[in-house]
């Protein structure tokens, strides 16, 4: 049997990632994946303290691409990225939006969800996305992500309020503390539908947009960590073309989100 240079050429850069891989997990350890594990429908524990949700299923679906035995390490979200500068993780999986400022500092896989980020709010209190609606009102924000950077660099005079976690932020808006929530549209969804439609709250305004937002979603890696991201985008990949993504989606959502 013959082989093309090029043939050959991609061979050996899949064995050389593939070994790579394995050797980060070798002597019995796993790769270590970091979570937020209070995410839901993302991450979170179930009542047995299992870790759930859509992010859980995608990585445990990609270990089984890259057939390596992987782990979930939860902890708050805002000290994921300094955890993996740190090597305490070996990558993130916990729905993290590819920003360029993100991009300078962690590396990125190819994108394996889409998601807009957008405000929430009473439907009669005039909120949109323009921020002359958002003059004299606070905005919650979950600490560590995209919307708290928005929130701080693109709208400075108006108030927000962070919270370490999404659910205290909707327990917040639901109670009036708040007069909107800026986060992940898919994020939202849940809470949205089930709780806050009934009580006059809903998507408002347009999808926020511009460079300290993204609507893709990726895997992050510890700077110049090439291997294991050839290798997650090779699983993403694998993934994406299997119908076995969808069937996981559908868990969750009742539409694609596809990157």
């Amino acid at each position: 049997m013959r082989f093309s240079v090029m043939a050959m050429r991609l061979l050996a850069v899949t064995l050389l990632v593939c070994a790579a891989v394995h050797q980060a997990a070798a002597d019995g350890a796993p790769l270590r994946i970091g979570t937020e594990g209070a995410y839901p429908p993302f991450e979170y524990r179930d009542a047995s303290g299992t870790m759930k949700g859509l992010d859980v299923e995608i990585g445990t679906a990609l270990c089984a691409e890259m057939k390596v035995t992987c782990t979930f390490v939860p902890q708050d979200f805002d000290g994921l990225i300094p955890a993996l500068k740190a090597g305490k993780i070996d990558l993130i999986i916990s729905s993290l939006s590819m920003t360029a400022d993100r991009a300078k500092v962690i590396d990125f896989t190819k994108p394996y969800y889409n998601s807009a980020s957008q405000f929430v709010a009473l439907k009669s209190s005039g909120i949109t996305d323009d921020p002359a609606t958002l003059k004299g009102k606070t905005v919650a924000v979950q600490s560590g992500s995209i919307h708290q950077s928005y929130m701080e660099q693109a709208l400075p005079d108006i108030s927000e309020k962070v919270y370490n976690t999404v659910q205290d932020a909707e327990l917040d808006l639901e109670a009036g503390r708040v007069d909107a929530m800026l986060a992940d549209k898919l994020l939202m969804y849940d809470w949205v539908t089930k709780v806050g439609i009934p009580k006059g709250y809903d998507y408002v305004g347009k999808p926020v947009t511009g460079p300290l937002v993204s609507s893709q979603v990726g895997i992050a890696v510890k700077k110049g960590n090439t291997a294991l991201a050839q290798s997650l985008n090779a699983a993403i990949d694998q993934l994406l073309a299997d119908p076995a993504y969808d069937r996981i989606v559908a868990n969750y959502f009742p539409f694609s989100i596809r990157p």
